[in-house]
């Protein structure tokens, strides 16, 4: 909070008469002035909320309403915010327009000199203050230059040091300690491990425990086998063919076993030899080659 004493001298000094219409802002100021801030310049009018009284001093820009019953609005819009100004001078009066991206404040007054004077400071604050900052941008530029270089010559000097710590251990013929015959073959068994597991195989300890049904239908499956040749597969049975352009290529299909079919037929010759009864020959797409030498057999 400001003292009132001063800020009745800045606007002694700006030569701004206090009337009827800005009491109430006027009386606000010690509070809404900061400490060390200085008014440059205050003009008198109106806006789309009614009569306000309009400030500018060397850190900003205030818009300050007060109302009956204690009714206030301050509006603060600094330098740094301000995107453009648009200043209209009329026979009677002048008006302003000031957008901060956000907002749009349009302010009138009959003052025209006071509100010309209080936009030409405005816009010289305004300049000053993106000079400032441009000014900050290139000393923060040339600061991040000023650590990449002494990045770059540390990382340079890091170099050379390794460049020098390997050139002395290839002369000094350093040499790296090896495992003993059952640290190797331990690191060759997890290695080997490793490589099953990333190529999708599956440890004894991980694998569900067996299915009895389908324990049942494996051995069958392998009575089958030992039965009708080397893998039985009933959907997959072909007709016997010979190739005519290689007669010494071997059947394709299902791989038949004379002597295990002669050992199958075996109990049945000899009980239709005990009771008499006529011997059971093939099925009808059987040779009567085939079934000569069974019954020859």
């Amino acid at each position: 909070m400001v003292d009132r004493k001063i800020i009745v001298d800045q606007l002694r000094r700006l030569k701004f008469g206090t009337g009827l219409l800005n009491q109430g802002e006027l009386r606000e100021l010690p509070d809404i002035i900061h400490e060390g801030e200085e008014i440059s310049e205050l003009a008198n009018g109106w806006y789309e909320g009614g009569v306000a009284l309009l400030i500018a001093t060397d850190e900003r820009m205030l818009l300050v309403d007060k109302k009956p019953f204690n009714f206030l609005r301050v509006e603060d819009l600094r330098f740094d915010m301000i995107n453009e100004i648009d200043y209209n001078h009329r026979l009677m009066g002048a008006s302003i327009t000031i957008s901060t991206g956000s907002k749009t404040l349009r302010f009138n007054s009959f003052d025209q000199r006071r509100l010309r004077h209080l936009i030409s400071l405005v816009q010289s604050h305004m300049s000053s203050s993106k000079k400032q900052q441009s000014e900050s941008a290139d000393t923060q530029q040339q600061h991040l230059e000023a650590i990449n270089q002494q990045l770059q010559q540390y990382l340079i000097a890091q170099h050379q040091h390794l460049q020098q710590q390997l050139s002395k251990s290839e002369q000094t013929d350093f040499a790296l300690p090896k495992p003993n015959a059952e640290l190797a073959d331990y690191l060759f068994a997890q290695q080997l491990l490793e490589q099953y597991k990333r190529d999708g195989g599956v440890l004894p300890s991980q694998q569900p425990a067996p299915n009895p049904v389908v324990q049942a239908e494996q051995i069958a499956q392998d009575a089958r086998n030992e039965i009708f040749g080397r893998v039985y597969n009933q959907s997959a049975v072909t007709p016997l063919r010979v190739n005519t352009d290689n007669p010494a290529q071997p059947f394709t299909g299902l791989e038949v076993n004379p002597l295990r079919i002669a050992y199958s037929r075996l109990p049945m010759m000899l009980r239709n030899r005990k009771f008499g009864r006529p011997l059971l020959h093939g099925s009808a797409g059987q040779t009567s080659s085939q079934q000569s030498a069974i019954t020859t057999y």
